[in-house]
């Protein structure tokens, strides 16, 4: 883990939209209550450091648009009792104008998006990877990235940071959130990513 400012860094937003507010449609409790708080302050700090920087941290939102009708991430979908688009970021993770927003209606980022470009051209050496949710679209994408060797010749996993505590996922199958968001965790890291905090990022290679 390097300071931004000496090895080229990424930071990839999965999936952080407006209808993963919904209380009960994903399942019936989420983890990590504290996903909204860090993926803000990454966010902050990222366009902080940004403001200064020689070699500025690449900022890449990714939205998910589904096929299915049903979904509440389908760009029809609206909010329970509202005309809010369920497929807008959500209000403490929206990109600004300079921000890419790539869509994508599969759970990996690679799939229909040029962000395996955007890493490419950009040269990036270490990615710092948020979102939703942790055992879907944000576990496959990590995978994806390990697997591509988007970081250049590092060996897989090492320089992906998946930020444990900028992450979160739902209840399912009779476990609940928590235990479901550790174990993925726990089969990601070591192998395709290297499962961090947010203060690791913020005191370490956002400065």
């Amino acid at each position: 883990m390097e300071p931004a400012s000496e090895t080229p860094t990424a930071l990839l937003l999965i999936d952080i939209q407006k209808g993963f507010e919904h209380p009960t449609h994903w399942g019936t409790s989420r983890s990590t209550p504290s996903l909204e708080t860090n993926v803000a302050s990454l966010l902050s700090a990222a366009r902080s450091y940004n403001e200064s920087a020689s070699q500025p941290i690449l900022i890449i939102h990714v939205h998910h648009h589904s096929t299915s009708p049903s979904s509440l991430l389908h760009p029809s979908a609206r909010l329970p009792g509202t005309e809010t688009s369920a497929i807008e970021a959500a209000d403490f993770a929206a990109p600004t104008g300079t921000e890419p927003v790539l869509t994508k209606n599969v759970n990996s980022s690679f799939i229909g998006t040029d962000l395996e470009a955007r890493l490419r051209g950009f040269g990036a050496g270490q990615l710092v990877v948020a979102g939703l949710t942790t055992d879907h679209c944000v576990s496959t994408t990590v995978r994806m990235a390990a697997n591509l060797h988007v970081l250049g010749d590092a060996p897989d996993g090492e320089g992906i940071f998946m930020v444990k505590d900028a992450t979160a996922t739902y209840s399912k199958g009779g476990f609940d959130a928590e235990t479901v968001h550790a174990v993925h965790l726990a089969s990601l890291d070591g192998e395709f990513a290297q499962v961090v905090s947010t203060d690791d990022i913020l005191g370490r290679v956002f400065r």
